[in-house]
């Protein structure tokens, strides 16, 4: 797999809103048939969206592409990367965030995702698996690297799936631990979202920021290229 792409994979695994879907499903009466939703269909579909992607950007960016075009696609991804990270420093984004000092690490019940944890069931389960890894930034810009990094079809989708795989690294520990030592698990959970909500603006300003930097260096890189 490629490096880039392995890197930005492990840095996607804890996110603030992932977390917090994973703690509700386990606080949950049946959390094992709720994780499981979540997963199956989570990954089904943003793998589906992956392997569509990967295969547009080998044909716009990959390695027999101009080096301009693959410059010009990192600067792009790079300056929306900056552009969040900015928003989140200005505060304009902060007011539309889950209040991290809330007691329960879990979005609001005025925002949509909110209401679909707060009264779950399988279905909804399936639907917050698809809204908590929809492709974003760091999705896009590892299947940029996926399609730099070979010219064959069937290895970027394989690396996909292997990008997949940990991006769902948590809700698929969590199922499993949950069929070993619940109480245990929930706990340590608990305690770990907290942490992860409380620091949610610094965690984000601080991943855009230095994706945005990671990208533009790139960019660069494909330029002197």
């Amino acid at each position: 797999m490629s490096l880039d792409a392995l890197v930005l994979a492990v840095a996607s695994v804890v996110r603030p809103l992932s977390a917090a879907a994973v703690y509700a499903m386990l606080a949950s009466a049946r959390p094992t048939r709720l994780l499981t939703a979540y997963i199956v269909t989570g990954f089904v579909f943003s793998f589906v969206v992956g392997i569509l992607l990967v295969i547009l950007f080998g044909i716009s960016a990959g390695p027999q592409a101009p080096s301009g075009t693959r410059a010009l696609i990192a600067f792009l991804l790079g300056a929306g990367s900056l552009g969040c990270a900015a928003a989140l420093l200005s505060g304009r984004v902060r007011r539309r965030l889950p209040n991290p000092a809330e007691a329960n690490p879990r979005p609001g019940s005025g925002s949509w995702i909110g209401r679909q944890l707060a009264d779950l069931s399988a279905p909804r389960a399936a639907v917050a698996g698809v809204f908590t890894h929809k492709p974003g930034l760091f999705y896009l810009a590892a299947l940029s690297a996926i399609a730099n990094s070979t010219s064959s079809n069937a290895d970027r989708i394989f690396q996909v799936g292997v990008y997949n795989a940990i991006w769902f690294a948590l809700p698929v520990a969590a199922l499993a631990l949950d069929l070993r030592k619940p109480v245990e698990l929930r706990d340590f959970l608990r305690r770990a979202t907290g942490w992860v909500w409380r620091r949610q603006v610094g965690i984000m300003m601080t991943a855009f920021g230095l994706l945005g930097v990671y990208l533009i260096v790139r960019g660069l890189t494909e330029l002197r290229s």
